[in-house]
């Protein structure tokens, strides 16, 4: 699989979380997204070797979740939404069919403001990884 086929896989696999969040935007980085949106971009680092050749790597995304932080409460309560697997709108059982799987150990964050994407932005990450 090509990383472009990855990253296409992804997205149509968060397609159920747009249906659950209205306006929701997914996507490739995205530099100055318009929330509420999901980005997915190679993660740092992103990529090792998983057996014998080339094309044999195992590659991890960042997925980042922004949200207006102009409403103290809806913007939060939309990240807990998308963060607990157990609700619809959840990115991580969204992305699983994908191959796209949360590893064990430091890959889910909690809440964080954004300022390197625009003002009053808050979100949370996933780093999720694949086998190609």
């Amino acid at each position: 699989m090509t990383l472009a086929a990855a990253l296409d896989a992804m997205i149509a696999a968060l397609a159920p979380v747009q249906s659950e969040v209205p306006g929701l935007q997914v996507g490739f980085w995205q530099p100055n997204p318009t929330p509420p949106s999901i980005a997915i971009y190679p993660g740092d680092p992103f990529q090792d070797g998983s057996s014998f050749g080339i094309g044999e790597k195992r590659v991890f995304w960042t997925v980042r979740a922004v949200v207006s932080n102009v409403d103290p409460s809806a913007g939060p309560e939309l990240l807990l939404r998308l963060l607990d697997p157990e609700d619809p709108a959840s990115v991580e059982a969204a992305l699983e069919p994908a191959g796209a799987v949360v590893g064990n150990e430091d890959t889910v964050s909690g809440l964080r403001n954004y300022t390197d994407v625009g003002p009053d932005l808050v979100g949370a990450e996933w780093r999720v990884e694949m086998f190609l």
